[in-house]
């Protein structure tokens, strides 16, 4: 592999840290395909007059009674936001910690009520409830590496991925103290893991994935997937490569049947008179089974980078991915599949740059970016999505996620304890 294409990649995956770090300006927006807005909130300020504070929305989430609650910053520092169902800001409160730079970078609400909060600095911060005067009850602070996934599992618990010189997994229970926490060692083939999604996966165990980074530029980038129980011990754990290919797993979600998608790119030198051998890339939809296997993949239209993957209510896919067009200018797009990979609708977000997208309860999308106008946080919420109905096999236009020759699958070997953080009370 050249010097040039490792650069390359390189770049791609420290961008897939921040959803938007490297987006410039877009087209205009496509409404035409995907699910119409329920409501959509442009916000640079919160209150009037001389009270007025500058205000950006970093991330986003919906409340059990329907309101929303949303962290960022204002002009004094980290801030949480309490919005009603339509998006409108009702209160604000600022965080303790960090600097007037400072932000709350995920928010999520957890089962007893509380809300975990994860701001600049590798500090994770729990408030008794989503009121503007909940307490801030504990504090945990992660005092070396990169935190790069976070998931809050069902009773609460919390599982974080992240890289340092090895990259390593926190599980921390509802009271701020580690339950566990490990390195993923040194992956076999050599090279250095990058985690990049750490997920709730099937049958209470938990679905981690990302990449091998090779650190000498003459080897490809190899993608990884592991399946761990409870306690951190591996259920499977499998690399995925192609000869003179690298991969990338960005993303990944469970399904059905105790398979898995997983966000992949594919690139390598591709040599012509057009792009002067500067790298394409590929990005695919990878279906694993319950051991790890990869049994298909399918190409995804319409994107370059995928960023996300979500399961739909329907059983299909939301995919969230951005496009090249043109030099400087990058799309961002979400892609929604049926369930043997179709494409049901495709909508480019024009202006939008995409920070975020979940499922909200009535499945309906929550998106949260930024304007690149204006440099307003947008938030929308979409009507809840029509059922599609299912297609017969003469409309098919492209294969869906049929079985194919994949990978080749490596197995791979868990490491030692990883640096421990600190819960401050």
């Amino acid at each position: 592999m050249s010097l040039k294409i490792s650069y390359k990649i390189s770049l791609i995956a420290s961008a897939l840290l921040l959803v938007c770090t490297f987006c410039a300006a877009s087209a205009a927006a496509d409404q035409t395909t995907g699910p119409a807005y329920e409501w959509e909130k442009h916000i640079a300020t919160y209150g009037n007059g001389s009270d007025a504070v500058g205000v950006t929305v970093a991330s986003v989430w919906q409340m059990p009674d329907g309101n929303f609650i949303a962290g960022g910053k204002t002009d004094y520092g980290r801030a949480v936001f309490g919005m009603d169902t339509a998006g409108n800001i009702q209160w604000v409160r600022n965080v303790s910690g960090g600097d007037v730079n400072g932000t709350v970078r995920f928010l999520q609400s957890c089962p007893d009520g509380g809300v975990y909060l994860f701001t600049d600095g590798e500090n994770l911060i729990k408030l008794s409830n989503s009121s503007a005067d909940a307490k801030e009850l504990w504090q945990y602070h992660l005092p070396l590496g990169v935190i790069t996934s976070i998931e809050v599992l069902p009773h609460g618990d919390i599982l974080m991925g992240g890289d340092h010189l090895q990259s390593f997994l926190i599980k921390l229970d509802t009271d701020g103290n580690e339950l566990w926490n490990r390195s993923l060692g040194n992956p076999a083939g050599g090279g250095q893991f990058r985690i990049r999604s750490v997920q709730t996966g099937n049958d209470d165990k938990y679905i981690v994935a990302g990449y091998v980074d090779p650190i000498y530029y003459e080897t490809p980038y190899r993608a990884f997937a592991m399946e761990i129980n409870e306690t951190g011990g591996d259920v499977w754990n499998q690399q995925y490569k192609t000869d003179n290919v690298s991969i990338l797993f960005t993303a990944i979600a469970p399904i059905d049947n105790g398979r898995y998608a997983a966000g992949a790119i594919e690139s390598q030198l591709v040599p012509s008179l057009d792009n002067g051998g500067e790298a394409e890339y590929v990005p695919y939809v990878v279906i694993l089974d319950k051991d790890g296997k990869a049994v298909s993949k399918k190409a995804v239209d319409g994107v370059d980078l995928i960023y996300n993957i979500q399961k739909a209510a329907d059983g299909g896919l939301y995919i969230f991915g951005s496009k090249d067009t043109q030099p400087g200018v990058t799309e961002h797009i979400i892609v929604k599949t049926d369930s043997e990979g179709y494409t049901d609708w495709s909508k480019n977000m024009g202006d939008l740059t995409v920070k975020s997208i979940q499922g909200t309860p009535d499945n309906g999308l929550l998106i949260l970016g930024t304007d690149e106008k204006t440099g307003e946080s947008v938030i929308i919420k979409t009507e809840p999505a029509n059922p599609v109905k299912p297609r017969q096999s003469a409309a098919k236009q492209s294969p869906g996620f049929g079985p194919t020759a994949v990978f080749a699958a490596l197995s791979v070997i868990g490491g030692v304890l990883a640096v421990s953080g600190r819960k401050k009370e």
